[in-house]
């Protein structure tokens, strides 16, 4: 498939990361931009430890606070541009959290890859199933890949990098799960990211993913979805 955007959104614990992996391995021309990601590295990078503002982001990234946008955008931008030289289609799983990362993210994108190569796919769950994935999620503690697996895969290898996966779940996700059970994350992404993803959403092609169903329903979905869109 000739490279594009496609940008999953959604509550956190939607499961857009699952699929942004299993979209990655269906098509191998496609890498996963995974934001979270990329910020936790950046933060928890020894080489950038003396630095005055990965010290700032990191108090806000482990206090529960969403990263400062300007920074977050900065981080994106720079991938965005590298990927695309390389000839490489993205997958989102989140991004962009807040209507200024959108505003500025999407004009990039559009030169890069064309509005016509963008596609926006709303994973929908209730706030209740989100909180309950939370609750049982742990993360490969491989920087490179930060496979998003559950506590029912402790200990066994990473799908998707084959390290050994945690065998009890990290502070990282326990407190994430906290955040989704006080309604802290909810609350912020009913305030910032869900209007980001509806200014998207007036761009851009978009559809309407079941996220209730089970993985491999959600992926058919999201399959449909990108083969009618994007082929």
């Amino acid at each position: 498939m000739k490279p594009g955007v496609i940008l999953l959104m959604g509550l956190p614990g939607a499961g857009k990361g699952t699929q942004a992996f299993r979209l990655a391995e269906r098509f191998p021309n496609f890498v996963h931009f995974d934001t979270g990601g990329e910020i936790f590295r950046r933060v928890t990078d020894p080489a950038f430890a003396d630095d005055p503002i990965i010290q700032r982001e990191n108090k806000r990234y482990f206090n529960k606070v969403l990263n400062t946008p300007s920074w977050v955008t900065e981080i994106v931008s720079e991938r965005i541009r590298y990927y695309s030289g390389q000839g490489k289609g993205l997958v989102f799983s989140g991004s962009p959290r807040t209507p200024p990362e959108a505003q500025a993210v999407l004009p990039l994108l559009e030169d890069c890859y064309g509005r016509d190569r963008l596609l926006v796919l709303e994973v929908v769950v209730s706030p209740e199933t989100a909180t309950e994935r939370s609750r049982t999620r742990l993360t490969c503690n491989n920087k490179l890949c930060r496979y998003g697996a559950t506590l029912e895969q402790r200990g066994k290898p990473c799908p998707e990098c084959g390290n050994p996966l945690p065998q009890e779940q990290q502070d990282e996700e326990k407190w994430k799960y906290e955040g989704m059970a006080d309604g802290t994350r909810i609350r912020e992404f009913e305030q910032l990211t869900q209007p980001a993803m509806e200014l998207l959403k007036k761009r851009l092609t978009h559809a309407r993913i079941d996220g209730e169903k089970s993985e491999d329903e959600v992926f058919g979905q999201i399959l449909t979805a990108v083969e009618k869109n994007l082929s």
